[in-house]
């Protein structure tokens, strides 16, 4: 299990929390619920206040404890688990709403259901805190050293070169950014994306394969995409009036 198995749930619950308040920009620019939005409002407004206060508390405690807290528990990791999908319920139905699947937002709903999963994950955090700070930390066995041997082997000469070859046709899986490369066993210097013909491929586990991502979060990174190109549309052309108004001053003045 990793070290950081408890950190790595939180990193989750932020990204999904950062990810229905986009959908909520994504709702309202497409005007899916008409005009005035008090009630998508609020709910957006509690997805970022859920999301500081939850960000607090976790900065507070792993301050107090150190690794341990990262690590987390059975209980802890399990009940945050149960959490987490109740969150990115929210953030499917928001997605629903964002993309013309379903027309009723339910917003008031889903800021009750907020509010109270907040509650939730603070209160498995505090258990979290409490356990571990009645439990006392587990001292590490001393490392038994080991007598170095002396003596040595000879390898023929033929031997070691087939070997040699053999690591340079052995290559391993590795993933970035949901792409799976491969990285050469005798130079890891030595990286490509194509996958080595005729060669010695050791694969990711199963549990480590990137997993495709859904189709609303392509098209939540599609979206955010167009925003920004709106937003570099607009600079340049403020950047063009600025220069003309510079090159004509007369022709900003009134009676002109």
């Amino acid at each position: 299990m990793s070290p950081t198995a408890f950190k790595d749930q939180q990193e989750l619950l932020r990204s999904t929390l950062n990810n229905s308040y986009d959908l909520c920009e994504i709702i309202r620019s497409s005007r899916r619920v008409g005009g005035a939005t008090p009630k998508l409002d609020a709910l957006q407004n509690a997805l970022n206040s859920t999301k500081r206060n939850l960000q607090y508390t976790w900065d507070q405690f792993r301050s107090a404890l150190g690794s341990r807290f990262e690590l987390g528990d059975t209980i802890a990791r399990s009940s945050f688990d149960n959490a987490i999908r109740n969150f990115q319920a929210i953030q499917s139905k928001l997605s629903s709403v964002a993309y013309g699947h379903e027309r009723n937002g339910g917003f008031q709903t889903l800021l009750f259901q907020l509010q109270t999963l907040e509650s939730e994950v603070t209160t498995i955090f505090s258990s979290l805190k409490y356990r571990l700070e009645i439990t006392p930390k587990e001292e590490k066995p001393k490392p038994i050293l080991k007598k170095t041997r002396t003596d040595e082997a000879t390898i023929n000469i033929k031997k070691l070169d087939s070997y040699i070859e053999h690591l340079k046709n052995s290559w391993t899986e590795a993933s970035l950014d949901g792409e799976i490369y491969y990285v050469n066993v005798f130079d890891e210097t030595k990286k490509q994306w194509e996958k080595p013909n005729n060669a010695f491929i050791k694969s990711l586990p199963k549990s480590e394969k990137p997993k495709r991502k859904p189709t609303w979060e392509k098209e939540l990174e599609k979206e955010r995409e167009r925003q920004k190109e709106r937003e570099r549309e607009r600079e340049k052309e403020r950047e063009r009036d600025e220069r003309r108004r510079r090159a004509d001053p007369w022709r900003h003045l009134d009676g002109w």
